[in-house]
């Protein structure tokens, strides 16, 4: 009896403890809204801008930095832009996603107020103790602040960049390429006009694939009045600006690589160059949803390596210093 008694009491306890399945829904809501998928931008242009600092040492500060500053361009800077937009999306995900946490009442209007407003403020006070315990100074509040109004202007009438041309794969490109590598650089070292270099490489790069990405929503961004580029210049037409950005960005950066010394950098940026350009003429002659993942395969994995290995050899680490 007694050894009844006792599991009866456990039972009780873990069914006590158990959160009820609303609470749960609502806190499912309110991660959804952040969207985590979107989150890994961020960090890999951190992580980038942090490694080609130079700055960055095998102890206990380094790694809080790195978890703040991770914490900061990941769930907070990106995070707030996906909630608000969300926010200002709701009668359009009813009709396209009614699984969206609003439209589907996992979390109420005034609570998506809440979720995005308290993102934002744990970002500046974030920032704020960045500013404080790292090198970039009060520099780190002013990018956050940019990061944060660039995901207002991106949703938010009557600027609503998304809506305009170029205007939402550039405020993307900026927010979470730009801001990101310049936040991981001014954290853990100074300015370096070689990481601003890559840095606005990456710039264009990004702004080139968002532009490929609108093409798989082309017919729906054109019922709703989104203006994006492939709906005012066609699929084709979009696809020749797209390369435009990602081929000259990448043609300068091998430019830049051989001036400064980075042969053996530069040459797998002539040879990632070269992969591309094969699956960009697949693509633009059959703009399938099929070619684009492929593109997408052949093309991303080069540029994210080279980028990294581009950050080892301007942070001096061997033996990538004299690549």
């Amino acid at each position: 009896m007694k050894i009844e008694t006792t599991n009866l009491g456990s039972h009780k306890t873990r069914a006590q403890t158990k959160l009820p399945e609303h609470v749960t829904s609502t806190l499912r809501g309110h991660l959804a809204l952040l969207d985590p998928v979107t989150w890994a931008s961020g960090p890999q242009g951190f992580l980038g801008g942090a490694i080609a600092s130079g700055g960055m040492k095998l102890d206990w500060a380094t790694c809080g930095l790195v978890v703040l500053g991770l914490t900061l361009v990941g769930p907070l800077t990106i995070g707030f832009s996906q909630s608000i937009n969300d926010f200002f999306d709701r009668d359009v995900d009813a009709i396209n996603e009614p699984t969206r946490p609003i439209p589907a009442g996992l979390v109420t209007l005034r609570g998506a107020i809440l979720n995005f407003t308290v993102v934002a403020c744990l970002a500046l006070l974030v920032s704020v103790i960045l500013m404080l315990t790292s090198q970039a100074g009060p520099l780190i509040i002013v990018m956050t602040i940019l990061g944060l109004l660039l995901g207002v202007f991106y949703s938010m009438p009557p600027l609503e960049f998304k809506r305009n041309g170029l205007s939402g794969p550039l405020s993307v490109g900026l927010g979470y390429t730009m801001l990101t590598w310049m936040a991981g650089l001014l954290i853990f070292g100074p300015f370096k006009m070689e990481v601003f270099v890559i840095t606005l490489v990456n710039v264009f790069i990004s702004t080139g694939l968002l532009i490929l990405n609108d093409l798989k929503s082309i017919e729906g961004d054109r019922t709703l009045g989104l203006r994006t580029l492939p709906v005012l210049y066609g699929a084709r037409g979009a696809l020749k600006i797209s390369y435009a950005f990602i081929d000259s960005a990448q043609v300068f950066f091998t430019f830049y690589l051989f001036f400064t010394g980075h042969y053996w950098i530069g040459l797998l940026q002539v040879l990632a160059l070269l992969v591309q350009l094969k699956a960009q003429r697949d693509l633009y002659i059959t703009p399938s949803h099929k070619q684009f993942k492929i593109y997408l395969l052949s093309g991303n994995g080069f540029i994210l390596l080279i980028s990294f290995l581009a950050a080892f050899s301007f942070g001096g680490y061997t033996p990538f210093s004299s690549w």
